[in-house]
């Protein structure tokens, strides 16, 4: 049995509702999830780990982009056909 969305979850859960055709990736997620912190490899693993269970409930579509003035590819969350 589920005890419902997690604190983390809960979070991403109105970031996507709040505003649905943002795309976000794992680091602006872990910074909303986790503000004041230094983000490490244990906040963005607690963010994938939240959003694997997010995903069908909200309808999210994860792919990899290329960002302008970022070297190499992030990770993008955003609703499926925005």
């Amino acid at each position: 049995m589920s005890r419902g969305l997690g604190r983390v979850q809960r979070c991403f859960a109105e970031a996507f509702e709040g505003q649905p055709s943002r795309r976000f990736t794992v680091e602006e997620l872990a910074k909303l999830a986790f503000p004041g912190e230094t983000i490490q490899r244990k906040h963005k693993e607690a963010v994938r780990r939240a959003l694997k269970r997010l995903e069908p409930e909200l309808g999210l579509q994860k792919y990899r982009a290329g960002l302008l003035r970022v070297s190499g590819w992030r990770h993008v969350i955003g609703r499926k056909n925005f």
